[in-house]
């Protein structure tokens, strides 16, 4: 008889899957933006040696944005990066415990880094300053509060779904 190797807490449904879809979309449609934007910066330069002033920051903004909806979507797939050395020694019997207690910590912290990120936010809102073209520096920044407040809530939320215990690859083909 195998044993559980790790334990899996994904939200399910059609709620859960339609949230996926557009999370999934959205990262698609900037993924794109900052390729195309990159590929248009790349002709200019070389066709007519200009480029579009507010390209690089543009870019750079949009690679925040996609790393904190990757950072969202990964919490709420479990497909987050976590060490779990530990607990793969732990009797099977208080791993599903362990993982909700490790669940609820990890939301803990980014709550406290959402708080933190707040001020950050409204500093940069009343400085006023523009990231790029007519955008505030704020605006950009606003994901990181959303992106942590969002991933706390994906990790309370898994921890307070019913434990599936996920047996090692290839544990049905030694039967």
């Amino acid at each position: 008889m195998s044993q559980p190797e790790s334990i899996e807490r994904k939200p399910s449904g059609r709620i859960g899957h339609l949230l996926r879809r557009v999370e999934y979309g959205l990262l698609s449609a900037l993924l794109l933006a900052v390729v195309g934007i990159g590929l248009v910066q790349i002709g200019m330069r070389n066709l007519a040696d200009t480029s579009l002033p507010w390209a690089d920051p543009a870019m750079r903004a949009a690679v925040l944005w996609i790393a904190m909806l990757a950072g969202v979507l990964a919490a709420g797939s479990a497909q987050h990066i976590r060490i779990d050395a530990l607990l793969s020694h732990l009797p099977a019997a208080i791993r599903p415990w362990i993982d909700r207690v490790v669940l609820l910590a990890t939301a803990l912290i980014c709550v406290a880094l959402a708080v933190a990120s707040i001020d950050i936010v409204r500093l940069e809102f009343e400085i006023g300053d523009l990231a790029f073209a007519t955008v505030p520096r704020w605006a950009v920044l606003a994901i990181i509060p959303v992106g942590f407040g969002l991933m706390a809530f994906r990790f309370v939320y898994r921890a307070l779904l019913p434990a599936v215990p996920q047996t090692a690859p290839g544990a049905e083909e030694s039967r």
